[in-house]
């Protein structure tokens, strides 16, 4: 096969990042494997407990027997109006409940259980000889206090009742103390709902007498407002004031308008005087119209027709038609200037006579706006007494309104007190002698105990479970955050192979689950070694009896088999087992001797089968264990790396042996051996911890030999891999 790049043990070369470590996570617990490991003592805590609830039953029923009734309270719907022959119920369940149990913190206030208890009747019952002085007198202090813890009251769910309850052990008392307590609760409310009404009708009667005395105020208030304001007609009144208010307003508009058009013409003729506007058609067919244009206008005309008669007998140059033709036109001239005075005169008198309608109509309009203002402030101030007469007139029928109805709620209030219906609590049903024992019954106390007893039994499981904080099972690596769990290695009892013995048991027993097991393991270890070329690797656990040995020898047979040329060190010179394990001589020279420098690598160096060789611990008397920490022991690494795939170092446990944890910092990874059931998750943790924060890269966690693995699940699986393998 490739041979991977050769790498020092001391190589300093950058390793990849290792995560912190971190705090220990929630312990977690698998329920279903808790039950089902436990599933014989669970049966058996019930039946337990179902023979302890059958002899409480017979000893309670001889020595602490109860009876107990009920009084049933009805929470009646009251009456909205007295005209109302049936009464509907359309409280809210909510609003129910809420009175109920109002009502029922009542019936237990202690003033009321003191009031009941001083009956003659409650002397005489068996219940109160418990409660008597050296004298043998009732004290109903005492019997109060026992009474108010022994006393059930509430609201009866999705019903209009509640509910008061009471134990005894004599059933004819039963009766007696609840009848009573029930009687005088409802002779108390009555009192109260009676005080109640009076207190209501009290307060209702001092409303109509205040409501007398505002009428009678409002009235002579309503008498002197009309003698001062003399409003003994106020709609006449009213009607010519308002009338006259509308005929001025309606003169002043008018007026307003003639005075806008006379300022217009004015400021028209003013404008034509000055030459800034043309006269208008109008103007100037006003102006021909004169006596003098008209004359002027026949005399142009005379002209234009003689200069017509002569322009026909003579030529132009003829001096008769040159003068008539001067005529003419000196004719037209003097009729044009006269007509522009006439123009102007007209102009004048129209500016005087619309000067003189502006001034008019301007005093008129001062005169129209002066009465209106004088009307609008009477109209005003009679207004102003209307309303102010109005708002005393509707204060008056607001209080006529309200004395009415004040008479109808005291008519009402006397009307309903009157009504059978008008309570709001009655009795449903009273108590009565009662049967039967309520207390103790077999149909409870037999589940009863089975159940205690199993909650007890399930709580001293599950409580054990928590508290113990060793490493049982595959699922408890969980608690401990960043290891990686590689695998299980089950128990020989659990291989229903039944192979002999563990070491070498992929060798000896191929077709066994724990050879399968480590078969998988070994792949994963194979895969992170090519992947990360790693050339060395350490196998340690935490405590002796880990099984580090044997799963070593597993290992270095799956990798053997595999097609990799395996070297396996015993490292751990306390307790060498490696070399007997793998089959050879257990005390001849090994690592131990060339550490000691008595011995070559070469020569201790021995074949272990296949592809896989060993160097075992040494002779004993050269089996020092500081010398794992000297440069020596890079050197021998440094030298077998180049010729294997893969070097595996067995080392001691860490807790026990320092020099495991220093032989960690000369390999390219380590790998964790835990034994199920001995070593606690705290160790566990810390020696993983100590392992990340070395050079070595820590591969991962094998759990070693775990019971009745998850409650059943893998024996399951070991199960089907057994019988897959022995199928032909």
């Amino acid at each position: 096969m490739t041979t991977a790049p050769t790498r020092s043990p001391v190589d300093t070369r950058s390793q990849p990042q290792r995560p912190k470590s971190a705090p220990a996570a929630a312990v977690t617990i698998d329920p279903v494997r808790v039950l089902r490991q436990h599933s014989v003592a669970l049966v058996v805590s019930v039946f337990v407990g179902l023979g302890l609830g059958f002899a409480a039953n017979f000893v309670l029923n001889i020595a602490y027997p109860l009876y107990s009734d009920t009084v049933l309270f009805e929470l009646v719907p009251a009456p909205e109006g007295v005209n109302e022959v049936i009464v509907r119920d359309e409280r809210t369940e909510d609003a129910v409940e809420r009175v109920g149990q109002t009502e029922a913190a009542r019936i237990l206030a202690r003033d009321l259980l003191e009031a009941a208890m001083n009956s003659r009747d409650i002397e005489q019952t068996k219940w109160s000889e418990s409660y008597r002085d050296e004298n043998g007198r009732f004290v109903v202090t005492d019997a109060v206090d026992d009474l108010r813890d022994e006393l059930s009251a509430g609201h009866v769910r999705k019903q209009n009742f509640f509910s008061l309850t009471w134990s005894t052990h004599a059933a004819e008392d039963v009766p007696v103390v609840l009848n009573r307590i029930a009687e005088t609760y409802l002779a108390r409310k009555k009192a109260i709902d009676d005080a109640r009404f009076e207190q209501n009708r009290q307060t209702f009667r001092r409303q109509l007498d205040d409501l007398d005395s505002q009428l009678s105020s409002i009235g002579k208030e309503i008498s002197k407002f009309v003698a001062d304001k003399n409003m003994t007609s106020t709609s006449e009144e009213r009607n010519s004031v308002l009338l006259a208010v509308e005929d001025t307003s309606r003169r002043a508009g008018e007026t307003k308008s003639l005075l806008t058009l006379a300022q217009s013409r004015k400021q028209q003729t003013e404008a034509k005087m000055e030459g800034l506007l043309e006269p208008t058609p109008d103007d100037i067919r006003t102006a021909e119209e004169d006596p003098q244009i008209q004359q002027a206008n026949n005399t142009v005309r005379e002209l234009r027709v003689e200069f017509e008669t002569y322009r026909k007998k003579f030529d132009n140059d003829h001096p008769a038609l040159r003068s008539i033709q001067k005529r003419m036109v000196a004719a037209e001239i003097e009729r044009d200037a006269k007509l522009q005075e006439i123009l102007r005169r007209n102009l004048n008198a129209d500016f005087k006579t619309f000067s003189d309608q502006a001034e008019s109509y301007q005093g008129l309009l001062e005169k129209f706006e002066a009465d209106l203002a004088a009307q609008s402030v009477r109209l005003k101030d009679f207004t102003a007494n209307v309303t102010t007469m109005q708002e005393l007139r509707d204060r008056r029928d607001r209080l006529l309104e309200a004395r009415q109805k004040q008479l109808e709620v005291l008519a009402n209030l006397d009307q309903l007190k009157a009504r059978d219906d008008a309570r709001s609590v009655t009795i449903a049903k009273s108590a009565q002698t009662p049967r039967e024992k309520s207390f103790p019954k077999l149909k409870i106390m037999l589940p009863l105990g089975a159940v205690l007893t199993l909650g007890l039994v399930l709580a001293f499981v599950f409580l054990r479970e928590f508290l113990d904080t060793r490493i049982r099972y595959a699922t408890d690596f969980a608690a401990i955050p960043g290891l990686r769990l590689l695998g299980s290695v089950p128990d020989l009892a659990e291989d229903p192979s039944g192979p002999k013995k563990i070491e070498r048991v992929v060798r000896e027993s191929p077709k066994s689950v724990a050879a399968e097991v480590c078969r998988q393991l070994a792949g994963q270890v194979r895969k992170a070694c090519e992947h990360g070329g790693i050339r060395t690797l350490a196998c340690l656990s935490g405590l002796p009896e880990a099984g580090t040995t044997s799963f070593i020898t597993n290992l270095a047979d799956s990798l053997g088999a595999g097609g990799m040329k395996v070297l396996v060190v015993d490292a751990n010179f306390r307790r060498s087992h490696l070399a007997a394990a793998m089959g050879t001589e257990p005390d001849a020279r090994g690592l131990g001797d060339v550490l000691g420098g008595v011995a070559a690598v070469g020569d201790v160096i021995r074949p272990a089968g296949g592809d896989i060789d060993i160097i075992s611990a040494g002779t004993v008397e050269h089996r020092v264990f500081e010398r794992l920490a000297t440069p020596k022991f890079d050197q021998l690494l440094a030298e077998v790396a180049p010729r294997y795939d893969l070097v595996i170092v067995d080392l001691p446990p860490a807790v026990v042996a320092g020099d495991a944890l220093a032989v960690a910092n000369k390999v390219d990874a380590t790998l964790l051996v835990v034994r199920a059931f001995q070593e606690q998750r705290g160790l566990v943790a810390r020696v993983a911890g100590q392992l990340r924060d070395s050079r070595a890269q820590l591969l991962g966690v094998v759990l070693n030999r775990p019971r009745n693995t998850a409650g059943g699940y893998l024996r399951k699986n070991y199960e089907t891999m057994a019988n897959y393998s022995e199928s032909k």
